[in-house]
């Protein structure tokens, strides 16, 4: 039971590693930008439908939309 979290944890580190891997092989068929584009749209529909089914998402959050597109900015080209 000790060793979940360890085989977790090396899991992990496999299938997140392994993505640059990946992306570098993408870059040969498309380019860097329309890898960033899809990276971030199947990012965000997850979380999209997750808080959509959750009833989590409503109008009054728009609000934060300009604090949102500032970071989002910032995060990819800082």
């Amino acid at each position: 039971m000790k060793y979940i979290p360890i085989l977790a944890f090396c899991s992990l580190g496999i299938i997140w590693g392994s993505n640059f891997i990946y992306m570098k092989l993408s870059t040969e068929l498309i380019t860097p930008m329309q890898v960033v584009f899809y990276r971030i749209l199947f990012g965000f529909l997850p979380v999209f439908i997750y808080a959509y089914v959750t009833k989590t998402l409503k109008l009054s959050d728009l609000k934060h939309f300009k604090h949102f597109f500032v970071m989002s900015l910032l995060a990819a080209v800082i």
